[in-house]
């Protein structure tokens, strides 16, 4: 005997919609949920329910792919690559749209990652995984951060290092001083650049408590928990005549430097930098000019020497394998305080 399919039932159907909703937590990907939305009536109703989601970026438009070099924002091309990668499966956009003059001078705002998320109405917890590191760095060195912000930096723990091959006098001047300056000035400019990209996510989204941005390289990562996000919105409102003072907008007097146009000032901060020439790891790795730093705002000053040594082991902030084992043992070295005022 044969069903008619109007008989036919799913036994899908009857799942109740907080299992659903659990599963579509359980995916997280945006790209993945917004083809979710066309399987069916129910399912289109129930993925802007959503609360867990993750962002995934391909790639960024490198400065191959304009015509002005000089100008060409890392963030707008993080924008772009977020648009490049979903907004076909939304609509579908002229294969040139992306590559020509005079959409590369058209507002920041119409490439946000917010324009996207506006469909999600619960967003409780938001990862977004950028596609390589910002820094670029030397032949053969490698950094490691993660940094904790709220309406400004609260928090970064460095790990900085070379690969064999290279000594003490291939790091500059001061011992390597210079250089390890300039690898936690690197860092916390990177994380500054990725705290401006969520601004407008963190202050639209109220349900949001937690949100990570970091890269596919692991290179860095920006936290952000349900404290730092209240502080962020309770001070917003009155730090926006003050950031667009500090931090300048695309087309200023900053002669098109990314980061002097698109991140967030970097306070007065202490720097504990611990340092080990050349440092031996168990599993037969070798890091030349291995550096550990733990940087906090000078307004917490106060609790820096007391709390120098645990902040390597502040929940989300432990480093995995081969990098906690060089922290395990960096920690336990001399370390020098530093203090750097705000830029």
């Amino acid at each position: 005997m044969e069903l008619s399919p109007e008989n036919i039932s799913d036994d899908f159907d009857r799942l109740p919609d907080p299992i659903i909703l659990t599963i579509f937590n359980y995916i997280s990907d945006i790209k993945t949920l917004i083809r979710c939305r066309s399987v069916s009536r129910r399912f289109n109703s129930l993925v802007p329910h959503s609360d867990s989601l993750l962002l995934r970026v391909d790639r960024v438009i490198s400065a191959a792919d304009s015509d002005d070099d000089g100008d060409t924002s890392s963030v707008i091309g993080f924008f772009k690559s977020i648009v490049k990668s979903i907004q076909n499966l939304i609509s579908s956009p002229p294969r040139h749209q992306f590559h020509s003059q005079s959409e590369q001078s058209q507002p920041q705002s119409q490439y946000s990652p917010a324009m996207i998320l506006r469909t999600f109405e619960r967003i409780k917890q938001l990862e977004i995984e950028l596609p390589n590191g910002d820094l670029r760095l030397e032949k053969r060195a490698a950094i490691k951060w993660k940094a904790e912000y709220g309406k400004t930096l609260k928090r970064c723990v460095i790990l900085g290092f070379r690969c064999g091959g290279v000594g003490e006098a291939d790091l500059g001047g001061g011992g390597g001083l210079k250089t390890r300056v300039v690898w936690t000035i690197s860092a916390l400019i990177a994380a500054s650049a990725r705290h401006y990209m969520v601004k407008e996510i963190v202050t639209e989204h109220e349900s949001l408590l937690k949100l990570i941005v970091r890269d596919r390289e692991d290179e860095g990562t920006v936290i952000m928990n349900e404290l730092g996000i209240n502080e962020f919105r309770e001070d917003v409102g009155d730090n926006v005549g003050d950031e667009e003072g500090q931090d300048g907008n695309l087309g200023s007097n900053s002669g098109g430097v990314w980061w002097r146009s698109n991140r967030t000032r970097v306070p007065a901060v202490w720097m504990r930098m611990r340092h080990e020439a050349k440092l031996e790891l168990s599993n037969g790795v070798t890091m030349e000019g291995a550096t550990l730093v733990v940087v906090r705002p000078t307004t917490s000053a106060g609790g820096m020497v007391e709390e120098a040594e645990d902040e390597c082991n502040w929940d989300g902030f432990g480093f995995d394998g081969v990098y906690g084992e060089a922290v395990e043992k960096l920690i336990n070295r001399r370390s020098y305080l530093l203090e750097m005022n705000s830029f």
